[in-house]
């Protein structure tokens, strides 16, 4: 087994530099120092990972959110076009009839001719005078 690409025997050697270079009598003391060195670092390090952990929760919840939103503006959009498309239908249906009434109106014989100018049988417009014939 190795940490940090050290084997038992690169480890062993540091520890006897260490007790040759520090002494006996400082390194008890060096050892909790380093010791609490090391719990700092992992308090540190739990705190990050929880900082990170609390804004990825966040912005999980946001694209929940907003997910949710869009989803609801996309059925009330398909629901307006189906009823604008409702609504366009009817209409269509309503000028076509419109549309073959008029041509059956038009494909069918006049009443009457058109009156010339002067006739006293033309029917009277606006203000007394005759009105002009109806062209299409």
């Amino acid at each position: 087994m190795e940490f940090l690409g050290i084997g038992y025997q690169e480890l062993l050697l540091i520890l006897v530099l260490l007790l040759v270079v520090v002494g006996p009598e400082r390194l008890p003391q060096m050892a909790y120092q380093i010791g609490r060195a090391v719990r700092q670092m992992q308090l540190y390090a739990r705190a990050v990972r929880n900082e990170f952990r609390d804004e990825i929760d966040y912005l999980d919840e946001q694209y929940r959110t907003m997910r949710g939103e869009i989803e609801l503006a996309q059925r009330t959009l398909r629901e307006e076009l189906a009823k604008l498309n409702e609504g366009l239908a009817e209409v269509d249906a309503t000028l076509r009839a419109a549309e073959a009434e008029a041509g059956s109106a038009l494909a069918a014989p006049p009443l009457r001719e058109a009156a010339a100018p002067g006739d006293p049988t033309a029917a009277p417009g606006p203000g007394g005078a005759p009105s002009p014939p109806l062209v299409f």
